[in-house]
């Protein structure tokens, strides 16, 4: 194939592999550029984010790309070295390393006159900057740049070690120590729980609670019962079933995607509760349920244990309380409920603070253009679906939102590369402005929904249809009722988005729907 029309590639995680694999797929000759010595973003075997025990907290189902599964017998939650494995396999079978540049930084892209893009680099063996120019430009560095600092005046005479939570490995450092946990985030709550099962002394764990929160384990003990009718009771003898195996399925999301914002929040915080016991039953850990109406906040942990360890008090949270200083190893904090002060000795920090995007090598014209604010992490810029900006051409993000499903990756990477091609265009000008609208009020809205996208499956839909291979379904449910039945009744599965539509494969995608359909049911019954 003759490809004339180039695509520069930043970053080659999850977003920059299937961002190359498309571009591949759409006739472009792409370069990714790579900092690392070795690919797969916060999976790299060489990056120290994930610690020793970390699993990812959604099952290897919705962390599948539409063409290529994992083997049968996956793990259903994969540690770093599975992912890494899958990444690896996928990019071998697409001939992907061909064209990454491993150890070479992006330092400076800019636009030129003619909207092509020139891009600098360092090459780390050689030493050199080097230079090219681009016709088009994607973005796919990843969320997890850098960790967000904690205002470190605070605690200027504090006295004992401290880490941020992409430095920590494993909690037998931290044995008989009394440790605080700051950031009530999925990381926060799962390095507390690890810790106190693992012999730390004390553990607290500190961070603003957020309206309508539910703590649910990704592998929930109470599915089973709930689908059955038998309450909501754990299950000891059950092995779990894997939340997103419930929560990701398009029928029961279809169902409610037409009700009003109120009776939809009403409804899933309701479900939540039933799904969290009411969060254990804990009584430091209730919603007021006047609040239902408002957006709600999923917690996902692998430890299930979470809530039982603050009920045994091995986890005491600080939810209401501001940290007002420090002196030696005792830190001071105001009770916000009833304006007392107290102070807890530790003996170390675990930062768990979230990460902010690294866009240094954008000049200023543009990250104004993006509307970037780099303390932003939920909508840190101005995108149409979170993918196209309205004023810069030949540019395109993806995975710039926190999420851990790859087929959202995917589909945003085949988007941006079929409009680079010229197998689709992208909405008109006035439709682009009222979707940017949209994004900004998600930015500034009061309350915040677990994603800026706020729903998984919604959002899969909405891009494939931009890419027109989102399938008729009322056509389906006519001739092809069997079919209609897995399509909407398990898991998401990307191949469905292989069924029709450019680049498809009707027989591969249909052989892995029957595949997830068998899964599902395997697990839920």
């Amino acid at each position: 194939m003759n490809r004339t029309k180039t695509v520069c590639i930043i970053g080659s995680g999850p977003s920059g592999l299937t961002s190359c694999k498309s571009a591949l797929e759409s006739g472009l000759e792409p370069i990714v550029f790579e900092r690392k010595l070795t690919f797969g973003g916060v999976w790299s075997l060489d990056e120290p984010i994930p610690w020793n025990s970390m699993h990812t907290n959604v099952s290897h189902f919705s962390m599948t790309f539409s063409d290529f599964q994992h083997p049968e017998g996956q793990d259903t939650f994969l540690n770093q070295k599975k992912v890494y494995q899958y990444l690896s396999n996928y990019a071998n079978h697409f001939g992907l390393f061909n064209h990454i540049k491993f150890g070479c930084s992006v330092e400076n892209v800019k636009q030129l006159e003619n909207e092509k893009w020139l891009v600098e680099w360092i090459d780390s063996s050689s030493k050199t900057t080097e230079s090219k120019i681009f016709d088009f430009l994607i973005v796919g560095n990843g969320m997890n740049n850098k960790p967000k600092q904690f205002p470190m005046e605070l605690l200027a005479s504090f006295t004992g070690g401290y880490k941020y939570s992409n430095r920590y490995k494993s909690p037998n450092e931290y044995i008989d120590k009394r440790v605080l946990v700051v950031g009530k985030s999925c990381t926060g709550l799962q390095i507390a729980s690890e810790l106190c099962n693992s012999g730390s002394k004390s553990v607290y764990l500190y961070g603003k609670g957020k309206l309508n929160e539910w703590a649910l384990p990704a592998n929930n003990t109470r599915i089973k019962n709930i689908l059955k009718g038998k309450g909501n009771e754990r299950d000891a003898k059950d092995n779990g079933v894997p939340l997103d195996l419930i929560t990701c399925v398009r029928g029961n999301v279809y169902q409610m995607k037409d009700l009003p914002e109120k009776e939809y929040n009403i409804a899933m915080n309701k479900f939540l509760q039933q799904l969290s016991g009411n969060n254990c039953d804990e009584a430091s850990y209730q919603n007021d349920e006047n609040n239902f109406d408002k957006p709600f906040q999923i917690l996902f942990t692998c430890i299930d244990s979470y809530i039982d360890n603050i009920k045994d008090g091995k986890i005491k949270c600080l939810s209401n309380h501001l940290l007002k200083g420090s002196n030696g190893k005792s830190i001071e904090f105001l009770n916000e409920l009833d304006q007392t002060t107290s102070s807890v000795e530790f003996d170390e920090i675990i930062f768990a603070t979230g990460y902010q995007l690294n866009f240094s090598f954008f000049e200023k014209e543009i990250l104004d253009k993006l509307s970037f604010n780099p303390n932003d992490n939920y909508v840190p810029c101005l995108l149409y679906k979170f993918t196209f900006p309205s004023n810069v051409k030949n540019l395109g993000f993806i995975g710039i939102f926190g999420t851990p499903f790859f087929s959202l990756m995917e589909l945003q990477s085949r988007w941006v590369n079929y409009v680079f091609s010229g197998l689709i265009d992208l909405p008109s000008e006035k439709e682009m402005e009222r979707g940017i609208k949209e994004i900004n009020d998600i930015r500034n809205a009061k309350y915040k929904t677990l994603f800026p996208f706020k729903d998984y499956v919604l959002f899969s839909d909405q891009l494939a249809k931009e890419i027109n291979c989102l399938p008729n379904f009322e056509e389906m449910k006519l001739n092809n009722p069997d079919l209609y039945d897995m399509c909407f009744n398990s898991v998401l599965c990307s191949s469905v988005f292989r069924l029709s539509g450019p680049f498809s494969n009707e027989k591969q995608a249909l052989k892995t729907i029957n595949y997830f359909n068998q899964c599902n049911k395997k697990v839920i019954n």
